[in-house]
């Protein structure tokens, strides 16, 4: 076996009534004073009070920022920065999705470096300090973003989307609570869902994946094929929502580790210019994605490894005789069908043109996804006209 490192090192709270902790938490690592970091629409549908009320039943102070966009912004970084800084506080509570807690990532590593811009701060293994005490509290069951070292930042001039990477950027603590998605649309669901099983897949078959890596990213996938379905159709299954969270949780930690691929790199573009949410364009390119590696020769019999966890009722269609080849292609036709379940059930759009995205733009989307860093962890290189054809079959 080859040598290889893996790290976690949240620590995890999960299930019913886990919000309950999160005072005994702060006290543990000296927190008096908290900001609170969430979105206007988390507010608005009073999700984010169920955990202010926790902190208000336990005597906590602590202010709020409300105001993260829906793609984290290198402006808002600094805000938030300098907003800790003059309110006192002593450490962040990030209550929201993926951008929520990468913006607290942000603002976190700023302070930690006395104030420097999140900007210059760009690239990998670059920060020296630890982090101030970072609980994160997901809403959505996709990003991993709670046990993940990688902050996904806009900067809105250049409309790019930067990527920082760091284990100084992992949040001290997860905490999963299913009453915090029980309220999720369906059409949230489902593409959050399948943000959480691209990384998990994505981590399966990266050229840094490794045994560790493997068990988290096969348990997020057996996961994420029981419980999405239920969680869309009822909402209000805990057992579901709480399976779910755990899954983004496992498949966060296992990109974290093995990174990502293909459709993380042309997903990337696709955010930054054409703001097409993250979760929404992983579902999309997904197939298209596993497709061309295939049709490249690479992980050739890898997927088919995935396909008794992804649908075991596949799997035994097949038997056990079928070939790797087989195997393959009946993994990526799973993919092609769950995507369609997903839109024919719940209206989940499948092609950019559904979205508003015009065709002239997807040559610029390709040549940015060529130079993104989740290119260099495809086993075959990503070319502008791989990316570019793969961008058309989406289209």
């Amino acid at each position: 076996m080859e040598g290889f490192e893996f790290a976690c090192p949240t620590k995890i709270i999960c299930g019913a009534h886990a919000l309950d902790k999160l005072p005994g938490e702060l006290a543990d690592r000296g927190v008096a004073h908290p900001l609170v970091m969430t979105d206007a629409g988390l507010m608005k549908l009073g999700i984010a009070a169920k955990l202010t009320d926790v902190l208000d039943a336990a005597g906590v102070a602590y202010e709020v920022f409300d105001q993260v966009p829906p793609d984290s912004s290198m402006d808002v970084v600094n805000d938030v920065a300098r907003l800790f800084a003059a309110r006192g506080c002593d450490g962040f509570v990030a209550i929201g999705g993926g951008s929520v807690i990468d913006t607290t990532k942000g603002a976190a590593a700023s302070l930690a470096c006395e104030g420097v811009d999140f900007a210059t701060l760009q690239g990998s293994e670059i920060l020296r300090h630890d982090l101030p005490p970072f609980i994160a509290v997901p809403t959505t069951a996709g990003t991993g973003s709670e046990v993940t070292l990688v902050a996904v930042v806009a900067d809105t001039q250049k409309h790019a989307k930067l990527s920082f990477a760091s284990y100084k950027l992992v949040p001290h603590v997860a905490i999963l609570d299913p009453a915090l998605t029980s309220s999720l649309p369906p059409k949230l669901t489902a593409t959050t869902g399948m943000d959480a099983l691209t990384h998990a897949i994505e981590a399966y078959t990266s050229i840094q994946k490794n045994p560790v890596s493997d068990a988290f990213a096969v348990k997020a996938i057996e996961l994420i094929a029981a419980n999405l379905p239920r969680a869309c159709a009822e909402g209000g299954d805990v057992d579901a929502r709480a399976n779910l969270a755990l899954a983004s949780l496992m498949a966060g930690a296992a990109f974290s580790n093995a990174m990502v691929g293909i459709v993380h790199a042309i997903g990337h573009s696709l955010g930054g210019l054409c703001h097409i949410p993250h979760g929404q364009a992983m579902m999309m390119l997904l197939p298209h994605c596993v497709r061309f590696n295939l049709h490249h020769g690479v992980h050739a019999g890898t997927y088919g490894e995935l396909l008794g966890h992804l649908s075991p009722k596949r799997a035994a269609e097949l038997g056990p005789n079928a070939t790797p080849a087989e195997r393959d292609l009946a993994f990526c036709d799973e993919l092609l069908a769950l995507n369609a379940f997903y839109h024919d059930t719940y209206g989940v759009p499948l092609a950019l043109s559904e979205l508003g995205v015009e065709r002239d733009l997807l040559e610029a989307v390709a040549k940015q996804a060529r130079y993104d860093g989740a290119a260099l962890y495809n086993e075959t290189e990503i070319t502008v006209e791989n990316a570019l054809d793969i961008l058309n079959a989406t289209y």
